[in-house]
């Protein structure tokens, strides 16, 4: 890079290679027309650029004629000399201007958190709408990511940006749009990165002149953090295809650390398949400024590699980034010089056109992957592609490590022969922005040396569900995975067994790991080792607990089966009489309507999602809580007091009935005294028992069993279809004809039903005391920790 912090792959045009070079524009167009060997150039939209890099090693070899040569130029000087020279001047120049206009931005830098957090949270809220109009909200993403870029990296351009503004035309608002988005893509020009942000950047429609204006304004005081927070924006928002989608930054701390260490000595660090760049961004976080960082990338995508550019042009180190592709094993040889010393990757296994092909004259180092599948294909060039001794970390999905195809497994046995593989992590489900897919981490190093033992790490069962969104890996789970993965590689302070963040940890020989026909996944070695891991005493202990809680489950069940045997049921007396729906003669069949009062609850405009977090003062109820008649709280949202207090109508009371208004019909359920005060989300109808005299017209233990009944449900399934999205009005729920006995008889119905229900959940939780206790023994019993007496 040049004094101004610019690539030397920079990308150019002919009319700024002509003017480097001092010669006229069409001479570079005959350069390129008349030499077959002359750099192709790379297309975005209609214009042609080339590689400063490529053009130069192409005219070191071109001399200057003696008629063209200047004085201060001896002889043998060539094109290449002059572009350099020159390139030395004009940088010089830029790093002056820069230096002015870094100093202009860096008076106006907010120092507050909480203050660039507000800035951020008002410009992905109400600013969007007023900047973007008929735009996508990507594309007003790229504006905010090109913005602060343009800041954060000291270009001349941003200072010159308006910061105030009075009302101007559309024609104007236009051209600064424009202007914001050539900048950006000159930008990245000097940075090697095609450009493409104008394209973007012009789709947007904003209401006016202002607006833009503001937006340019608020970016003023965001830094790298806010950066790297537009980026993940993007990636969640984008639609990208399953091969794209971005690396959670958690994800990508835990690569990093685990395989880095405490060692400071990764200087070229690597990544085939560079994304928007987060994995050597991670890279650059910890190791800019420690040692002399060179980063280098690939990747077929032009769109998030021109967001990996922008990305690590803001760490002020050496990046080398290339436009590759989905198999770059197919494209050319195996590395023979700068391989990297660190490569952090996460590839696209199933991405189009990536099944490895035969390799003409050259060999896969530990054995052809099958056609169907780039998985080992990646692998093997990950490998290839490091030092000796160098580290990798690579994504790979869970099928890997114990798939059965035999040359898959053939891979994997060569790969811990050759002491390739040093340790595999099992991560959770659900870290991917709109993935479901489980898979783990592979710590490979390229070493002659033989490996003994290969760590298993099984942390599927850490981070936090968000209620909408991915699973979030918190920075305290990531450390204690890194944590065991350090501590196992220094051979201090590594215990098999489960670890302090409640992650599971066994560190299985050689032998162990033949003897599982060379499968790489932490379930088949965590689920076997553990109770041989843990020492008699605790295991006696854990069986113990266990047989405690089945006794405690027997002893419940006995109660109730005592309860339940001690009701008798029989008919009515021959004597009795009958109405003529066949009800005795003091029931009546009465519309639901006339005993409950039906609330449907708040519309969505009232209760939208952006009101409801994990966080908040009340519960909120959704249809998906309903469960076996009562409300299940297990991923429940919440809204904040002032929100509750505008849907005060839409409070709980126990003794309510929550039934679906919108969706699949489900038994409805009843409110108990400790949800008192939540609210009714939507898609719910509340039914609250009438009185009359003091007394309640139906009792609601009794209305819930009639409207569980298999052929209540069916009649209110019946009702709510008609559309696309089953759906039952307050009003068609009204006339539904409900069996009303005497209050008395209800009590009586009522307690029987609660006795057989309590009857039933005592059962199953008698059925799972017992099935936990069997697996715990069997655990320990099949390993020889417990022995029968």
């Amino acid at each position: 890079m040049d004094s101004a912090g610019h690539s030397d792959d920079r990308l150019l045009s002919r009319a700024e290679l002509a003017e480097l070079a001092g010669v006229m524009r069409p001479a570079v167009t005959n350069w390129q027309r008349r030499h077959q060997g002359y750099p192709e150039p790379v297309r975005t939209g209609e214009t042609e650029l080339f590689s400063l890099r490529a053009v130069l090693g192409w005219l070191d070899s071109r001399q200057i004629p003696s008629r063209a040569r200047a004085s201060d130029e001896p002889v043998g000087f060539t094109y290449a000399d002059r572009v350099r020279r020159n390139l030395v001047a004009s940088g010089d120049a830029r790093h002056g201007a820069a230096a002015l206009s870094s100093e202009a931005a860096n008076s106006g830098v907010l120092g507050d958190e909480e203050e660039r957090a507000r800035r951020l949270a008002r410009l992905l809220g109400p600013m969007a709408d007023a900047v973007r109009g008929g735009g996508s909200m990507t594309d007003y993403l790229a504006l905010l990511i090109s913005l602060v870029f343009l800041r954060v990296s000291g270009s001349p351009r941003s200072a010159s940006l308006p910061r105030t503004a009075r009302a101007r035309s559309v024609a104007a608002t236009a051209a600064l749009l424009r202007e914001i988005g050539e900048s950006a893509d000159e930008a990245l020009r000097l940075r090697g990165v095609t450009p493409g942000m104008r394209t973007a950047i012009l789709r947007l429609e904003p209401r006016e002149y202002g607006d833009v204006v503001e937006a340019i304004r608020m970016t003023d005081g965001l830094g790298i953090d806010e950066f790297r927070q537009l980026v993940d924006q993007f990636g969640s928002r984008a639609a990208l295809p399953s091969g794209e989608f971005f690396t959670p930054r958690a994800v990508v701390r835990l690569m990093r650390d685990a395989a880095i260490g405490d060692e400071h000595s990764a200087q070229r660090v690597y990544d085939p398949y560079v994304r928007a760049g987060e994995m050597l961004d991670g890279v650059a976080e910890r190791l800019s400024g420690v040692v002399p960082l060179t980063l280098c990338g690939e990747s077929p995508q032009r769109g998030t590699l021109r967001l990996a550019g922008m990305n690590l042009a803001l760490h002020g180190v050496t990046v080398e980034l290339e436009a590759g592709t989905t198999a770059p094993w197919n494209e050319r040889v195996w590395p023979n010089g700068q391989q990297a010393d660190l490569i952090l990757t996460n590839p696209p296994f199933n991405a189009h056109g990536a099944a490895p092909k035969p390799r003409e004259g050259i060999a896969w180092p530990y054995g052809q992957p099958p056609r169907g599948s780039a998985v080992f294909a990646w692998l093997q060039h990950v490998l290839v592609s490091l030092k000796d001794e160098g580290r990798a970390s690579v994504v790979m999905p869970v099928s890997a490590g114990a798939s059965t195809d035999p040359r898959e497994r053939e891979i994997r046995s060569r790969l811990v022969e050759e002491g390739a593989v040093e340790c595999i992590v099992a991560l959770p489900p659900q870290l991917f922005s709109r993935a479901q897919v489980s898979v783990c981490l592979w710590f490979l190093q390229r070493s002659t040396a033989v490996r003994e033992e290969i760590l298993f790490v099984d942390a599927r069962e850490l981070g936090d569900k968000a209620t909408r969104g991915p699973r979030v890996l918190p920075d305290e789970h990531v450390g204690a995975v890194v944590g065991t993965v350090q501590a196992w590689r220094r051979g201090t302070g590594f215990r098999v067994g489960r670890q302090g963040a409640g992650h599971l940890a066994v560190a299985a020989p050689l032998e162990a790991v033949r003897a599982a026909a060379y499968s790489l996944s932490p379930a088949d070695y965590v689920d076997r080792w553990m109770s041989a891991a843990s020492p008699p005493t605790d295991a006696a202990k854990e069986a113990a607990a266990t047989e405690q809680t089945l006794s405690a489950a027997r002893r419940r069940t006995k109660a109730v089966d005592g309860a339940v045997d001690a009701l008798s049921f029989g008919p009515l007396p021959s004597a009795a009489t009958f109405s003529y729906d066949g009800l005795p003669r003091d029931w009546h069949r009465v519309p639901l309507r006339e005993l409950v009062d039906i609330t449907a609850g708040p519309s969505y405009s009232r209760l939208p999602a952006e009101v409801r977090s994990a966080e908040g003062d009340l519960p909120v109820v959704m249809p998906k809580h309903l469960r076996a008649g009562r409300i299940d709280d297990r991923g429940i949202e919440r809204v904040t007091a002032d929100v509750a207090r505008s849907l005060a109508r839409f409070r709980l009371s126990p003794g309510d009935i929550l039934c679906v208004r919108s969706g699949a019909q489900m038994p409805p359920a009843l409110v108990e005294p400790a949800q008192d005060g939540w609210l009714c989300s939507t898609n719910l109808l509340r039914l609250r028992s009438l009185d009359s005299g003091g007394e309640p017209l139906v009792l609601p233990g009794y209305l819930l069993a009639y409207l569980s009944l298999p052929e209540t449900m069916q009649w209110l399934r019946e009702c709510a279809r008609g559309t696309a999205v089953p759906s039952l009005s307050a009003t068609t729920l009204a006339l539904l004809p409900v069996p009303l006995p005497p209050l008395s008889r209800q009590r009586r119905i009522s307690a029987a039903l609660d006795a057989i229900d309590a009857q039933i959940t005592a059962h199953r939780e008698l059925i799972q005391a017992a099935t936990h206790h069997r697996s715990t023994l069997a655990a320990h019993l099949m390993t020889g920790v417990l022995v029968p007496e």
